[in-house]
């Protein structure tokens, strides 16, 4: 009588699991009360059983022992968890551009609370919905499916080390928090910046005019147009983004292994 699932199976399970819900709930979009626990459990166990069947994964446990067996699920839950961290910060860049942007419009005090980030601006959680929008719409997401099965075949399962340098090169790419945030932030901070100067200059060759009156609500009115009418450059910004992701991704999962 054949086995249903065998002692293999169950390791092979473990193993894509633990790295597949390390990865995935490193990823804010499913870090968030948007997705109910049952669906991402159901989802991560989908995906686990699909790439398992598709990939034809294949591992030896005739020398397994629960020490060894703890070991590789360590392993793949601290690669799972650097891999979703890379997401995390260009998410980050767009919630830093526009926390930027918000206190160049003087609206940094209305906030709000996300579960993801704490206490952020309206903008910013606008602008974590947009890259939302441009992951799912671009059809990013597939990509990142794809770079996802492609790590089970550049990093074996029983692989009993990784890569010494993988912290090391996940810390150097956080600097695209900064870098990305101040590329999609400075046409709307430059134009804030310059109504900022005007005022400043009227306030002081017409003392007379209080425009503190009228400051606030002309920043505010110039930054909601100028985010209208230059929501194409978050746009560009974004597709730049997943672009790096795609290959920050790639170079992680085929040098990491080595």
């Amino acid at each position: 009588m054949t086995a249903l699932v065998t002692p293999q199976d169950a390791v092979l399970l473990v193993l894509v699991f633990s790295r597949l819900i390390a990865m995935l709930m490193a990823f804010p979009f499913l870090n968030t009360t948007m997705v109910p626990t049952n669906i991402k459990i159901f989802l991560i166990l989908s995906l686990a059983f699909f790439l398992i069947k598709n990939l034809h994964l294949q591992i030896d446990i005739g020398h397994f022992s629960l020490y060894w067996l703890f070991l590789l699920i360590v392993k793949e839950l601290i690669l799972g968890f650097a891999m979703g961290l890379l997401i995390n910060f260009f998410i980050s860049a767009f919630s830093y551009a526009a926390e930027i942007v918000s206190y160049f419009m003087g609206i940094t005090v209305v906030n709000i609370f996300d579960p993801t980030y704490g206490q952020v601006s309206v903008l910013s959680k606008f602008f974590i919905m947009l890259f939302y929008a441009i992951f799912f719409v671009s059809g990013a997401y597939e990509y990142f499916l794809k770079l996802i099965a492609m790590s089970f075949v550049h990093i074996p399962l029983d692989l009993p080390s990784l890569d010494q340098g993988i912290w090391r090169y996940v810390i150097e790419q956080s600097v695209v928090i900064f870098s990305y945030a101040f590329k999609l932030a400075f046409p709307f901070a430059l134009i804030l910046y310059l109504i900022n100067l005007a005022l400043a200059l009227i306030n002081r060759l017409i003392p007379q005019i209080n425009v503190f009156i009228v400051g606030l609500p002309l920043q505010i009115f110039v930054g909601i147009a100028s985010l209208a009418f230059g929501i194409s450059v978050a746009i560009y910004v974004g597709v730049s983004l997943l672009q790096e992701i795609s290959y920050n991704y790639g170079y992680l999962i085929k040098h990491v292994g080595h």
